[in-house]
């Protein structure tokens, strides 16, 4: 589905608001939801990794930090506590539809301290990067009790060397998904329900169009305005992992909210949000602030993806990725270690069946042994008497004894 084309009239009414102020940077207008083209007002962001574009969108606060996933970033060790900065880190903005804004080189990336790479708890990271010297201001939407719809945006690039966009995929959401298969998929959204949000839209993979994938942001809509609110994080795939075959998905997309205020203690500066005015809403004043973070991470006949789908190839099934490399699948390791364990255990049978025979043969030839002595009869002892001279049988001569 396109911008372009008009797929949602909302309620024409303002309602009263509050953008929290970002400084001397004056507020932007927020727009009347006449319809979806209304989006082309509001700049978007897209990563790129070593000058390769990535399906990871960037959430911009001002016009040199923003929102991204951390499971986009390449790290030094598995902890993922070090971001690797030898990759080449920019942010290529668009100036609203197909328009370009420019391209800027990230000078800092910092990974939420409680990032947790094996279940994507606290799946962001900040960007610093540089600017035009044109400075602009975005509004995060930072209380989801406000959002009386979604709006999700897939931003891309046509060629991303000459910063020529596509037309973006967008759908307007409003959730009747039962969130008890979401938490079934994915035990961090069954602890943090709250924190992401889930859903099963997919749109068309600018890599393969037989293929789809998530959506890579959502705006949170409260009538008549709109402002970004969360980012993608991770999926759950049921069954080889196969994002083109059909398979049942679960995507899941972190909400900001609740890491501004560490935003603001990396970027030195408020963090533009954007609510409602009423008495209900709390902030979040949690600079520290992290998910519940599961104990058991996986789920049986479920894989896991996130970050950079477009380089995680999602064409292919994970066994398909793991032989493109060079290695072993998922299945094959399985295999080849069941293989194993059912040779030890024929080995082990064999050792046992030998060492069973083993024994048994030598309580036998034991019991021989013993009863050998026991039923042996001593042999006589010829003791020769002395001859009786008187004897009538007396043999002329003896036989000689040696």
């Amino acid at each position: 589905m396109r911008l372009g084309n008009s797929l949602l009239t909302l309620a024409a009414g303002l309602s009263t608001v509050f953008a929290s102020s970002p400084g001397e940077l004056s507020t932007p207008t927020l727009f009347r939801r006449n319809g979806t083209e209304d989006l082309q007002a509001f700049k978007g962001a897209v990563l790129l990794k070593n000058g390769e574009q990535t399906s990871c969108e960037v959430a911009l606060m001002y016009s040199t930090f923003g929102f991204v996933s951390a499971a986009c970033l390449d790290f030094t060790d598995d902890t993922a506590k070090t971001v690797n900065m030898t990759t080449s880190y920019e942010v290529m903005i668009s100036g609203g539809l197909t328009s370009s804004y420019g391209r800027f080189k990230a000078s800092q990336v910092t990974p939420n301290p409680n990032y947790d790479p094996a279940s994507y708890a606290n799946n962001i990271a900040i960007l610093q990067f540089d600017s035009n010297g044109d400075e602009f201001v975005n509004y995060i939407a930072s209380w989801r009790a406000d959002w009386a719809n979604m709006y999700f945006v897939r931003r891309s690039l046509s060629n991303a060397a000459g910063g020529a966009w596509n037309q973006p995929a967008l759908t307007t959401y409003n959730s009747n998904l039962d969130m008890t298969d979401c938490a079934k998929a994915n035990t961090l959204f069954m602890y943090n329900q709250n924190d992401l949000i889930c859903n099963q839209l997919t749109t068309t993979s600018i890599m393969n169009a037989t293929c789809s994938i998530p959506y890579a942001s959502m705006y949170g809509v409260i009538d008549p305005n709109a402002a970004i609110a969360a980012i993608y994080s991770h999926s759950a795939v049921y069954g080889q992992g196969n994002f083109c075959n059909g398979n049942k998905i679960y995507n899941y997309y972190i909400v900001m909210q609740n890491y501004v205020h560490w935003a603001m203690s990396v970027i030195g500066k408020k963090a533009p949000v954007f609510h409602t005015r009423i008495a209900e809403y709390t902030e979040n004043m949690d600079a520290n602030y992290s998910m519940t973070i599961p104990g058991n991470k996986n789920v049986e006949s479920v894989l896991v993806y996130g970050g950079d789908l477009y380089h995680l190839n999602t064409t292919m099934t994970g066994e398909e990725k793991s032989e493109e490399k060079g290695g072993l699948s998922t299945g094959a390791i399985i295999g080849i270690l069941l293989g194993l364990l059912a040779l030890l255990a024929l080995l082990g049978y064999f050792i046992h069946k030998k060492i069973k025979e083993r024994l048994a043969s030598n309580r036998v030839r034991r019991w021989w042994f013993f009863g050998r002595f026991e039923k042996e009869e001593k042999p006589e002892h010829f003791d020769p008497q002395m001859a009786d001279p008187n004897d009538p049988h007396r043999p002329s001569a003896y036989p000689v004894q040696f």
